[in-house]
């Protein structure tokens, strides 16, 4: 499917036959042939037959090519192609080796899969990767996909097979209401405005109410209920992450002492963690802050000003920490 749009750094658009020499920069260097599925080229003609090949207006297919902003320069090519015996898009995806590490894969997919969503229901995305490509894996958890199975694939042309990883992200339907979910919803169209911070597997964000000043929730970025759900390497990041937002809690709040939870919501149990900066005195007696009757009462909303302070306090530790 042809579509246009730009993100921070790309421009996303078809490719033509005329970006033949461009797309023989990736097509053709064994680095990035690596562990693709296809064959490596060995002539500009042959990507321009592939190119010419291609049935462009697939609605199932979205295979756009990525250019700089900055210079308007093709540097790789992919997108997301409807599996429905997986009732899943599968992403994929090339780059030229001397534009790796900027993040330009993530930033492409995650602006591609909001362009579908606007048009398709999506149920999940799938991806499988070669399990020594630990920058594939990278990109996938970044997108929110964790792992499934262990799985192979083979080269078009048979000549080699690799043991593989296969990811996933399951997306909520209209029936399956998620509170946690709608929230992220609202922080990846920028209409959350109590979201502070992304982080690598969750959304640090300002408690509604501030009954307990600087309450802080990390809103894990896989609709999950338990961290045994979790793939290992994400479970870990995910809980690094809470540990820097409490730090940066800690800072920016300067309580007695914080109390941590990990509780679920909506429909599946959307696991987040909620980080409850206590001062001495802030409760009737001593004990959990659950005893507070009116925790969620309006008097408590922040103001317009206060939420700005609150995030502005958090946000300033959150950079330090993170970098």
């Amino acid at each position: 499917m042809k579509v246009n749009f730009e993100t921070e750094h790309l421009i996303i658009r078809p490719l033509v036959p005329d970006d033949a020499d461009a797309a023989f920069r990736w097509c053709g260097d064994p680095n990035v042939n690596t562990y693709m599925i296809y064959p490596l080229y060995h002539r500009a003609e042959d990507v321009r037959a592939w190119l010419e090949s291609r049935d462009a207006d697939d609605p199932d297919n979205y295979d756009e090519g990525i250019c700089l902003k900055s210079t308007g320069e093709l540097i790789g090519s992919g997108g997301m192609r409807y599996r429905p015996e997986r009732s899943a898009w599968e992403i994929g995806y090339n780059l030229r080796a001397d534009q790796w590490g900027h993040g330009y894969t993530g930033e492409y997919m995650t602006a591609l899969l909001d362009v579908i969503r606007r048009d398709r229901p999506v149920e999940a995305i799938d991806g499988i990767f070669a399990a020594e490509n630990s920058k594939s894996r990278r990109v996938m958890e970044k997108l929110g996909m964790v792992y499934v199975r262990d799985t192979s694939y083979e080269k078009l042309d048979g000549s080699q097979t690799f043991p593989a990883k296969y990811y996933r992200r399951n997306f909520l339907q209209p029936a399956d209401r998620c509170l946690i979910c709608e929230r992220i919803e609202m922080i990846r169209n920028g209409s959350n405005p109590y979201f502070v911070r992304e982080l690598e597997t969750g959304y640090v964000v300002i408690g509604d109410h501030q009954r307990f000043e600087g309450y802080t929730l990390l809103l894990c970025k896989e609709h999950a209920t338990e961290l045994s759900q979790l793939a290992p390497d994400f479970r870990n990041a995910f809980l690094r992450d809470m540990a820097v937002t409490a730090e940066a809690a800690e800072r920016a709040f300067r309580p007695d002492k914080l109390n941590y939870e990990l509780l679920g919501a909506g429909k599946g149990r959307h696991m987040h963690w909620h980080i409850f900066p206590r001062r001495n005195g802030d409760t009737p007696k001593p004990g959990p802050v659950w005893q507070v009757q009116d925790m969620n009462d309006d008097r408590y909303l922040p103001t317009a000003e206060k939420l700005e302070e609150l995030k502005s306090a958090l946000g300033k530790e959150l950079d330090q920490l993170c970098g």
